[in-house]
């Protein structure tokens, strides 16, 4: 067994004239080292003895996170527009992402765009709060010479999108209640607020009219993988899509609220 690849295939037209009379034995790799598509590790790779190796660095859990009141998951959607995040923070821990530092610090924050992710790095909110990101930025943003991380893997990855990383890694970390706020799971046609932070850096415009189908799949498979937590959603006015299909609504542990609702049967009730 072996591969070829499009390098290889160039330095052998540079040393053979007759490249059509080459086989394919005479150009490739027999053997190739290969990894596991789900390894959480910085690989490296160095020349020793004339060969190629990798040297795998694992990257230890530096945040031993402990869960602390809610898990309130707070999205970038039109819907939180006029509600002061800062209510939060005496109930439990808050889980953000993206640009969402640039008005409120949450306790942990995700990225998985690269220029997100480095725009976030430049602006140094690793020392603000926790960031979480994919091997890959991880490894684009290594610890510095002191052991000191930029960026933190997201606990058993499920490789989704920023916002449904931030509700899976606060479930690892032991919350049973998840409360979703700022979640619309779309964008609401052209000239309208799709995005709290639509036509700024690394966002840009934003004039979608579609339901963001992924988003809801991974919001529900969450669901039928903890069944043992519940979830919230805090919405204004909820569209239909947000009502159905939701599995832990069957167990008796999903449930939507006004913003009213929410901070007369939650967070007063904490106070």
């Amino acid at each position: 067994m072996g591969v070829i690849t499009d390098g290889q295939i160039r330095r052998a037209s540079q040393k053979n004239k007759n490249l059509q009379n080459l086989k394919v034995k005479e150009v490739m790799t027999f053997n190739p080292i290969s990894v596991d598509q789900n390894m959480l590790a910085a690989k490296a790779l160095s020349i020793k003895n004339g060969k190629k190796t990798y040297t795998r660095q694992w990257y230890p859990d530096k945040v031993k996170a402990k869960a602390r009141g809610n898990g309130y998951i707070i999205g970038n959607g039109p819907s939180r527009k006029n509600f002061d995040l800062n209510l939060l923070k005496k109930s439990g821990q808050t889980y953000g992402c993206n640009a969402l530092y640039r008005d409120f610090m949450p306790d942990f924050i995700f990225s998985v765009d690269g220029k997100m992710t480095l725009t976030m790095v430049e602006d140094k909110v690793y020392e603000k709060c926790v960031h979480y990101a994919p091997s890959l930025e991880v490894n684009r943003h290594p610890p510095d010479n002191n052991g000191n991380s930029y960026l933190h893997l997201v606990p058993h990855n499920p490789h989704w999108i920023s916002g449904s990383q931030a509700m899976w890694t606060a479930c690892v970390h032991g919350h049973k209640n998840i409360i979703l706020i700022g979640f619309d799971f779309r964008e609401y046609g052209k000239d309208q607020l799709n995005n709290i932070y639509q036509d700024t850096q690394n966002y840009g415009p934003r004039h979608g009219d579609s339901i963001f189908e992924a988003w809801l799949r991974q919001y529900r498979t969450l669901q039928t993988l903890r069944p043992d937590c519940s979830f919230t959603i805090v919405h204004d006015d909820p569209p239909f899509y947000l009502k159905v299909s939701n599995p832990s609504d069957n167990l008796g542990k999903f449930k939507m609220l006004t913003y009213k609702e929410f901070t007369d049967t939650v967070l007063n009730r904490a106070i």
